[in-house]
């Protein structure tokens, strides 16, 4: 069975890490921008598409309807909690298997499932959210609490959020350390995530390793190129390989506990 096919590879993986695609936090409820139906309902609602609404041109230039935007369909959705993907994704971690979580997601679902090592390129709503004048920070709830625009009480300029905007440069430096664990990696998992996406792209020219392996509902473009695609939501799979490991752990166990017996 191919859960148990992927166990045993993580299992013997000395190093593996994580992009984290979107669709993982689709799963947990999060609506995407980039579906076509509520890009569609976003765009009759404020007259501008999406891309423009989340820009930094945008924020600069109206700051009230990109607030207004901004806490309707952003940060409204922080009510969200990680589901059962992310929850195994903490759970590899723990067991030593998982090293590192690369995610451009906003919502931060990897370290609120309690993952430890994660990379969050496009930043997250709740942290470094600052005055761009006197850099203080504040708390997401300010931001989604204000009436209007959310203003540095010393300063009185609206606050940038902690996300990178359209038109704003990723932070070299979280990028940089990210694509090295992709170099350090013997094997890469790509959850709810497609080989053709920006971020896989942007990353498999980094690694190295010999096991690539894709978890994504339905069929895609490029799903060949995987070295093993599991055709499946990864709150489905990742559980299930959870168990499989698990089981594999036991044995092993098992194993060691006769010897340990034969010996004596």
């Amino acid at each position: 069975m191919i859960y148990r096919q992927i166990a045993e590879i993580l299992q013997e993986s000395s190093y593996v890490v994580c992009l984290s695609g979107r669709e993982m936090i689709v799963e947990d409820g999060i609506s995407s921008m980039r579906n076509m139906e509520t890009a569609y309902s976003i765009e009759m609602q404020y007259d501008y598409s999406p891309e423009e609404l989340f820009s930094a041109q945008f924020f600069s230039t109206r700051a009230e309807t990109f607030y207004e935007f901004y806490r309707s369909e952003v940060l409204n959705q922080a009510k969200a909690e990680p589901g059962v993907s992310f929850q195994a994704l903490a759970e590899l971690e723990k067991m030593g298997i998982l090293k590192a979580t690369i995610s451009r997601q906003l919502f931060d679902f990897p370290k609120l499932a309690g993952c430890q090592n994660v990379y969050d390129l496009h930043g997250n709503i709740y942290e470094k959210n600052r005055c761009p004048r006197c850099g203080r920070e504040y708390s997401m709830e300010y931001l989604r609490d204000a009436k209007k625009v959310p203003l540095c009480e010393k300063c009185r300029v609206p606050i940038h959020p902690g996300v990178t905007l359209l038109g704003e440069m990723i932070d070299i430096g979280r990028m940089t350390k990210a694509a090295e664990e992709v170099s350090k990696a013997d094997t890469l998992l790509l959850a709810g995530a497609y080989m053709k996406s920006e971020m896989a792209q942007q990353f498999l020219k980094y690694y190295k390793g010999h096991n690539v392996i894709l978890i994504h509902s339905g069929t895609a473009h490029g799903d060949r190129d995987a070295d093993y695609f599991i055709s499946e939501q990864a709150k489905v799979a990742l559980p299930a390989i959870i168990e499989e490991l698990k089981a594999i752990r036991a044995a092993q166990g098992d194993r060691e506990e006769m010897k340990s017996a034969d010996a004596e």
